[in-house]
């Protein structure tokens, strides 16, 4: 048995990795083994049925003979719910500061052009 499987069942991830594949019809393998940055993108190079999501800031460089391209994923993009910091029920002191900051140097992402699992919505 994956110890890694074992770890992400019934998790927050697990039932983020759920909604977005059902969403977008997409499998996805979040228990594979972490080599790096490297040997992922030689598996990718290698298949014409994988992919990864990078953020756009991510800095990677590649064989210009593996054609790997970089796709803008929006209309929706996908947005991963920190539950740690949006939690409303979480009454930690330094979290208000913490939203305010994020709040002030990144775009509002909860708009009707990005994607967030049902469990994480706000209500209306």
């Amino acid at each position: 048995m994956d110890l890694d499987a074992v770890r992400l069942t019934g998790t927050e991830w697990a039932a983020y990795y759920d909604q977005l594949a059902a969403a977008f019809g997409l499998t996805i393998d979040p228990i594979g083994p972490n080599f790096g940055t490297e040997p992922l993108l030689d598996v990718i190079a290698d298949s014409s049925a994988l992919a990864t999501f990078v953020g756009e800031q991510t800095r990677l460089v590649w064989p210009a003979d593996y054609g790997l391209r970089r796709i803008a994923v929006h209309d929706p993009t996908p947005v991963y719910p920190h539950s740690l910091i949006w939690c409303s029920d979480n009454a930690h002191p330094a979290l208000t500061t913490l939203r305010n900051y994020f709040g002030s140097t990144q775009p509002d992402h909860r708009d009707a052009e990005s994607w967030t699992p049902k469990w994480a919505q706000r209500s209306p």
